[in-house]
């Protein structure tokens, strides 16, 4: 470096910038380091102090480019209700290298903001993308708005964008459009709107549904306990030689759990997995809550060691609560507790108000020091309003002092 600066005519002005730019940085030790930063944000349960290392930070190409800075810092303050600073933040991205930012960040935005139940910020974002962010919006934008309506369950509004917003934009609807206007026809229980939705498109040359579409229409009528339906559906699927997906098989396995057919649901995720097509996550959960709600606890086990024991996949919070849920619900509370422990020591805490069934099983069983130990570890790992809230349900504990 010492060389070039000695011949400044080997550099261009931006290359001087970034060396200048660099070397400044080398001389402020006190810069925290990026792990430190993201561990500060982690840490901080104050919202003004939290929005200040945020801010403080937010500049940066790599911070802007951390989806989980942004996560954690909204998580926290939408637990915290303080959804003036979340638009505090997010507006402040506005500001800052604008030109520079993509289309894949605006969506970020939306999405944060949709995460926070603050739909008219999320719109407003896309509203001003163009025009005023500097960024070109194409078909994923117009998917993130229709998304964020869905998510907010504002349907009326998802339909009103998707008739308006492609004249607006100049993006024609393609399929993912279609799917998500499947969905909400769905979630509103108008799922034969949704059916003929599907059926015109199939009648037109434009665009034509997919896989996705069908598997929207298998969960509805799952939800709806509508077998005979669910089977027009999977003759549909098999007609149209649709290649069946994870999803597919995830709601055929649903069903079959539903119906209390967990050994044929068994045999069907064999089935898939010599398709080539890897069960995920939700599959082995779908399969041991089935097991579960016929109290087959020896069965869900195998399932849950097998995730265990596997490389694709591992159990997930979920996994556990299903174990803690069903086996308070069946009164066995000793394995209810051991599988607490195990998710405890994995940092996640079951439902509150599993907890308090939990509990209060104990004490009915004459366990009240194993009720106790439960509550020394919930007070224990819980911290901010998380730990408030169980605060309250703690005081209407039968426990003595």
């Amino acid at each position: 470096m010492a060389a070039l600066l000695r011949n400044p005519r080997l550099l261009s002005s931006q290359t001087l910038i970034r060396l200048f730019s660099s070397s400044k940085t080398l001389e402020t030790p006190l810069t925290p380091t990026y792990r430190s930063l993201k561990s500060q944000l982690r840490s901080e349960f104050d919202p003004e102090n939290l929005v200040r290392i945020f801010q403080q930070s937010s500049h940066t190409p790599r911070f802007q480019r951390d989806r989980s800075v942004f996560d954690i810092c909204v998580s926290k303050l939408s637990r915290s209700q303080r959804f003036d600073l979340i638009e505090q933040i997010l507006e402040h991205q506005k500001k800052d290298l604008i030109g520079l930012k993509t289309e894949g960040f605006w969506i970020r935005i939306m999405m944060l903001y949709s995460q926070s139940r603050m739909l008219d910020q999320a719109v407003r974002v896309f509203d001003q993308m163009e025009e005023e962010l500097g960024c070109k919006r194409t078909e994923k934008s117009l998917s993130a708005l229709l998304s964020v309506c869905l998510e907010n369950r504002r349907f009326d509004l998802l339909h009103e964008f998707f008739e308006s917003a492609p004249k607006k934009t100049g993006v024609d609807p393609g399929i993912v459009h279609y799917n998500l206007v499947v969905r909400a026809f769905c979630k509103e229980n108008k799922v034969e709107k949704a059916r003929s939705l599907i059926e015109k498109l199939e009648s037109e040359n434009n665009v034509k549904p997919d896989i996705t579409s069908y598997n929207i229409m298998l969960g509805a009528y799952a939800r709806n306990g509508d077998d005979a339906k669910f089977d027009e559906i999977m003759e549909q699927i098999n007609d149209k030689e649709l290649k069946q997906n994870v999803n597919t098989y995830n709601h055929r396995i649903a069903r079959l759990c539903k119906n209390k057919e967990c050994s044929r649901a068994k045999k069907l995720v064999e089935v898939m997995a010599s398709k080539g097509i890897e069960p995920n996550r939700a599959t082995y959960n779908i399969l041991i809550e089935g097991y579960c709600r016929a109290a087959d606890f020896g069965s869900a086990k195998k399932v849950m060691e097998k995730m265990k024991k596997g490389d694709s996949v591992s159990p997930n919070p979920d996994t556990y609560f299903t174990f803690v849920r069903y086996y308070v619900q069946e009164k066995e509370f000793d394995s209810a507790l051991e599988m607490c422990k195990e998710s405890f020591e994995k940092k996640w805490i079951p439902p509150f108000e599993t907890m308090k069934e939990l509990v209060n099983g104990l004490v009915s069983v004459s366990e009240e020091d194993k009720a106790k130990e439960i509550v020394e570890e919930m007070k224990k790992r819980l911290k901010g309003s998380a730990a408030d809230s169980w605060a309250k349900i703690e005081g209407d504990l039968p426990l003595s002092q």
